[in-house]
């Protein structure tokens, strides 16, 4: 989730959501003149996917994972690309990152310096490689892995999946700390992705051991983790969440996942703790909300798939003047959403050719 930079999303745009997919039979449409078109970045060949894609200020970061034949130890390359000031994406290189290591997130800072997280396959370990400070830091934990990362300044956030909780912070470049959570702690829980707004982070998770299975926490660089109510659907699954500068928080994932009818589903609740749960069009053909991007004009982008071998790859744009399927579904998922400094947006993700069972890397750009 990245919206460090942007503005706050509009007050009425929950009620435009409703609004529009409960007074209207017709689904809507994507618009006639294409609005995104593909960017090319020269992935190695291979199958591939482009996991993550990170803007701060000027600074934007992409990376890429590159199956290969035989060359790295856990079967994958990782690949970097670096936004120049003429829009172009330009190939940079990363060093230090462990062959074994699977990276699932990156973030970056105002210097345009990244914070890797991910996890070993050959023994399962979380790692966070954190580049903020000359050389670099290189932080394991025995634990069954890093999935998200964000940070703000010198503040810095990442989440995973590990026994009694999974979250990691920073505030100072290279001094992480495994945080004491909230959480039952009797099974399984784990963090799928964290925001960082104005000094404040947020994440969201699931606890197997609660009476509550979703898990919303927030914090800030001076103080610990605590719990606030979650909401959404009973089944729902959170994949992502996102927030404004007022305290409004979004979370979309899927309802219903490993069932015969899973959805997608998008949430909000105001700063004064109230739920609201935001209609989508056709949220069965979604899938699920893989990522939430508050735009710089208070919108709202979500990017789709699901889970399985059949899901579509989805943009949903949400704004005062109704909601829009921005793109034609395709084979495959899109992972997440940013924009940039001049107001573009980036969404990455991959296509999954499905004669040859393949997939190859893809990153979309909408212009403002």
């Amino acid at each position: 989730m990245r919206s460090n930079t942007l503005r706050a999303v509009l007050p009425p745009l929950a009620l435009v959501i409703l609004s529009l997919a409960a007074c209207s039979d017709d689904d809507p449409v994507s618009p006639e003149a294409p609005l995104w078109r593909n960017v090319e970045l020269g992935l190695a060949t291979g199958e591939s996917r482009v996991v993550a894609v990170d803007f701060t200020g000027n600074n934007g970061l992409a990376m890429g994972l590159v199956t290969t034949a035989g060359g790295a130890k856990a079967g994958f390359s990782h690949e970097f690309f670096r936004l120049q000031p003429d829009g172009e994406w330009l190939r940079f290189d990363l060093d230090s990152i462990p062959a074994d290591m699977v990276s699932m997130d990156l973030a970056v800072d105002t210097a345009g310096r990244a914070a890797l997280a991910g996890f070993n396959m050959t023994p399962p370990h979380s790692i966070l490689i954190d580049y903020r400070r000359p050389g670099t830091d290189i932080v394991e934990q025995a634990s069954l892995g890093l999935l998200t990362v964000d940070c703000e300044g010198s503040f810095a956030v990442a989440g995973g999946r590990s026994q009694g909780g999974g979250l990691w912070s920073s505030t100072a470049p290279g001094d992480w700390n495994f945080d004491d959570l909230p959480l039952t702690g009797i099974n399984d829980s784990g963090f799928r992705d964290v925001d960082i707004r104005g000094g404040r982070a947020v994440a969201c998770g699931y606890d197997d051991g609660a009476d509550t299975l979703q898990v919303i926490l927030t914090r800030t660089a001076a103080t610990g983790w605590q719990k606030i109510p979650a909401g959404g659907p009973y089944t729902a699954t959170y994949y992502c969440i996102a927030q404004t500068d007022e305290g409004t928080i979004f979370v979309g994932g899927i309802e219903g996942a490993g069932g015969p009818s899973p959805r997608a589903f998008l949430a909000q609740r105001t700063a004064d703790g109230l739920w609201t749960g935001l209609i989508l069009p056709d949220p069965e053909l979604l899938h699920g909300v893989k990522d939430i991007l508050i735009a710089a004009d208070g919108s709202i982008y979500l990017a789709c798939m699901g889970e399985g071998d059949h899901t579509r790859a989805n943009l949903i744009h949400a704004g005062p003047s109704g909601v829009t399927k921005e793109i034609t579904p395709f084979p495959g998922g899109l992972l997440q959403v940013d924009q940039a400094a001049d107001g573009n947006i980036y969404a990455v993700g991959f296509r999954r050719d499905e004669q040859a069972g393949t997939e190859e890397g893809v990153m979309l750009v909408r212009a403002p």
